[in-house]
């Protein structure tokens, strides 16, 4: 069996009603951001996560100020609606942590994305949707 490589990983998170979320980590374990939405099994996570994979070169990103005065990101896939109301556009991810610094801020968006990409990468590779159990 080939050693595996060592990089991002996303990780299922247990939520509260028996839900599953994600988080994207860094090799080093250090967050680099988590999924903004609870799933009732992990089924229909790993479906969610397989589409941001997909699409993830479809993302979105915003920086803001929260209420505390840190810096925050949010994450965006496209609406894919024509219904009434459905532009209300609502985050798939978000930062794990607020940051000091605008630029703290941005540095975790790109940290976020290449992390993705890598996960990305290797699913394709070795074809799963490179979620693992936290």
């Amino acid at each position: 069996m080939a050693a595996e490589r060592r990089g991002p990983r996303l990780l299922i998170v247990p939520a509260a009603d028996r839900c599953v979320g994600w988080a994207l980590r860094a090799a080093n374990g250090r967050p680099l951001g988590v999924g903004v939405r609870t799933y009732r099994s992990e089924e229909e996570l790993a479906e969610a996560v397989r589409e941001l994979l997909i699409e993830r070169a479809a993302l979105r990103c915003s920086v803001a100020q929260s209420e505390g005065r840190q810096w925050v990101w949010s994450a965006y896939l496209p609406v894919r609606s024509t219904r009434p109301g459905a532009a209300a556009s609502v985050p798939v991810a978000r930062s794990a942590r607020g940051y000091l610094r605008r630029d703290q801020c941005q540095a975790g968006v790109e940290g976020f994305l290449a992390g993705l990409q890598w996960v990305g990468q290797e699913s394709r590779r070795g074809g799963r949707d490179g979620l693992r159990p936290l």
